[in-house]
Parts: structure tokens; sequence; C-alpha cells
């Protein structure tokens, strides 16, 4: 069940309008956060348990679980200006876990939510993690995890505690309870121990080479990704590159999920963003930059439709300065459309 107003008298509280009402049934603080247990608007009727947290960036976090112990998290901004009922393609990861791919919905004008897997493993992530990055339209926003520790069990104990009244002291499925089994969907991304399909492998190995040999790039090497996301990967003395095949994923998700691989990586001050179309017939561009100076690098991404289906992901990095991987990129960008053709 999808909560249409998580908290809205927290969401009051410190200045977000609400999406739609929600009456507090009580509220209590939990360290940084503030909680409470929420009825529908008019009713006495027990709905969720919610706690918020607001970030120097202005933007608050919610977390929330509905009294069948459905749960999700939500962003909300006062400036922001959305369309109830548009979703929206993103990736988040906490601290240095795979990204996985989910959906923000606008549920107003000013806030989000992004409904969360039915997973034991994902709600101690969330509980024991340090930091969470959501990329989302050529962006990374991070959020420190101060206080999910205690924040997310008190959810836990608030419905629970809401629920026994009733009589209902169990309920048909409880995430919590149990390890979920391995999420095998096509928005989780492989960590660096799952190998990936040989035939992905030897196809992004083949199409590197022709696309390298194509843009006239002289000294590469090239071989298997090695890290369990790309396909293939290859450098030369001063540039890097990787292929990466994307079998189902939307083009708005690989990059988001690709900018979350990076920002996680990153251990230095991290920028992001898309390319502008230069014509009607330009692919889907974006960046990553991780640090400054000769220690910084810069990747240069476009994703490609593939024949076989899914889409080609394809990277050009440098270290130091950007501008030979922003030229190289352009040269192999148009020998790929060659190779492919595109």
């Amino acid at each position: 069940m999808r909560m249409i107003a998580i908290c809205g008298a927290i969401l009051a509280l410190i200045g977000v309008p609400r999406a739609a009402s929600a009456d507090a049934l009580y509220e209590f603080p939990v360290g940084t956060w503030t909680a409470g247990a929420y009825s529908k608007q008019n009713t006495k009727q027990f709905n969720h348990c919610a706690a918020a947290a607001k970030y120097n960036s202005g933007i608050m976090m919610l977390f929330s679980v509905s009294r069948t112990y459905a749960w999700s998290m939500s962003f909300a901004h006062r400036s922001w200006r959305l369309t109830q009922g548009q979703s929206y393609d993103i990736a988040f990861t906490v601290d240095n876990a795979s990204p996985i791919g989910a959906r923000a919905i606008a549920i107003g004008q000013n806030q989000v939510e992004v409904p969360l897997a039915d997973s034991s493993e994902l709600f101690q992530r969330f509980r024991q993690g340090n930091q969470l990055r959501v990329a989302a339209a050529g962006q990374v926003f991070a959020f420190n995890l101060t206080g999910t520790s205690q924040v997310l069990p008190a959810l836990l104990r608030c419905v629970q505690a809401n629920l026994q009244p009733s009589g209902s002291t169990t309920v048909a499925a409880n995430p919590f309870a149990a390890p979920a089994p391995a999420n095998t969907s096509p928005g989780q991304r492989n960590s660096a121990g799952q190998a990936r399909p040989a035939a992905y492998r030897a196809e992004a190995i083949s199409l590197a080479a022709n696309i390298l040999g194509s843009a006239g790039i002289v000294g590469f090497r090239i071989a298997e990704g090695d890290n369990g996301f790309v396909d293939a990967a290859w450098r030369t003395d001063r540039l890097f590159g990787m292929v990466r095949i994307e079998p189902k994923e939307p083009p708005a998700l690989i990059s988001a999920g690709m900018i979350a691989v990076d920002a996680a990586s990153c251990k230095s001050k991290f920028a992001s963003g898309s390319i502008p179309a230069t014509d009607n017939n330009d692919v889907p561009r974006m960046f990553t930059k991780c640090g400054d100076g000769d220690q910084g690098y810069t990747v240069f991404y476009f994703i490609l439709p593939r024949k076989a289906g899914g889409h080609y992901l394809i990277g050009t990095g440098a270290s130091g300065a950007d501008e030979p991987a922003r030229q190289v990129e352009s040269d192999i960008r148009q020998a790929t459309l060659r190779v492919t053709g595109r």
C-alpha cells in the first residue's frame, strides 16, 4: 500500500507543504529524528509510523513503515515543484554496496516517495550504514544515516505497539522477520563478487576493440571487466574506458545507476551531470568527476541502443585534465555509431 501522506504533521512542522494531510496520533524524538504514529486524515485508525530528519541542503528525508509493514523512504524540499503522480528513475546505494535501481513517485508538489524492497538485508543495510547516496536527474544527493540504527527499529516497535490494541499482533508479510532471497531484478546491480554473463563480456570486448580501432586510438590494452560491473575495460597511457551491456533498463535508470557507482567509489569531491544534445540524433550523455587537479579524473558516458535489445553504456575517462577524454569521447562516439550501423 502506498502512503499518500507519510507524515503530514512533521512536514508542516518543518515548513514543507503536505501532499495530503495525515493526523498525528502522537509524536516522539529519536535522536535528531522526529518520529510519530499517524492515522489517515479525519480518522482515528492507525495507518503508519514515520520519522523525518532535515539536512543542511534543505532536503528532508523520511522513513515510513505502514500497518502492513510495507516500508519506504521519502524526500521533500519546500522549493520543489513536482507533478503529483509522476515517477522518476533513480538509483541509490548505502556506503559501498551495489547500487539499486528504484522509482521515486511524486506524492505532492514538494515530495517524492521511494517504495523499498521487502528485504531484511536492505533494512539492516540502512540501519548499519553510514551514508546514503541517491542519483537522480543527473545529480547525486548524499545523506548521512546518523541515527538510523535507532530510528528504524523504533518505527517497527511503533507499528507493533499500535497494532496490538486491535488484537493484530501478527502480519502477513513482515519484511524484517527473516532474510529475503537475493534480488535478481534488473534494477539490482552486480557486486564485485558476481560475474557478468560470459556472452556479454565477449560482445563488449569485440565492440570495444572495433570502436577503438575505428576511432584511431593506438596503443590500447583491452581486457574483460574486472570489477563485476563493466563487461570490457581498456586503457592507454593517458586514457581509460569501459563498455557495459544493459539488457533491460531504460537510459534514465542506466545513467542514474552509473552515477551512483562512480559516486560510491569516489573518496573525494564528486560532481556529475547530463550533457545537452547537440543535434536531434544525439544519444543520451553524461559525465562524472572525482577530485581535482592531477589527483582527479573525469569520465564521459553515452548510451546507445543495442540491436539485440537493451543498450550499451560506453565511458571514456582521463586522469587530471578532462580535455583529452572530452576530445577522444567524441571520436569514440562517432566510431561507435559507424560500427553499430547507426
